[in-house]
């Protein structure tokens, strides 16, 4: 028998300052979180911000659904218990094509995403891993449980 998702749309304030949204997502994932990404190249201050948090996992050098021409993406993760880089994920959103933020270490799937098949939320849903993503213009948060 299938298991279905449960998702849920949470919607968030037009313009919703930093300590609002930490506070979303604390109200979801009591500990840590996990935040998994492709952060492209042109992201040098995220990058440089996140230095010995973000676990590289493999650069990927792809065509991202929002950038011509080819550009390097960083595959990674933070664990991030202090919640204290979530914000700037979540700011950075609508640029970013491969976000997904998640209470559960799913890192050795991440070693799968290659330039062939570059979408992690796929890893995320066919493993029926619990997790959050970011509704395009980041007006709200899908929260998928199973």
């Amino acid at each position: 028998m299938e298991i279905i998702p449960k998702v849920t749309e949470r919607l968030l304030e037009e313009e919703i300052e930093e300590q609002e949204f930490v506070d979303v997502i604390k109200d979801i994932y009591k500990q840590e979180c996990y935040i998994y990404a492709i952060i492209p190249d042109w992201e040098e201050e995220l990058l440089n911000q996140l230095s010995d948090d973000f676990i590289l996992i493999n650069k990927i050098k792809i065509p991202l659904w929002r950038s011509f021409p080819r550009t390097i993406g960083f595959l990674g993760y933070v664990k991030d218990s202090k919640k204290q880089y979530i914000y700037d994920f979540y700011l950075r959103s609508t640029t970013m094509d491969f976000l997904v933020f998640s209470e559960l270490d799913v890192s050795q799937l991440l070693n799968k995403i290659s330039k062939e098949n570059i979408d992690i939320y796929d890893k995320f849903e066919t493993n029926k891993v619990p997790h959050i993503t970011i509704g395009p213009d980041g007006q709200w948060l899908n929260i998928v449980e199973y």
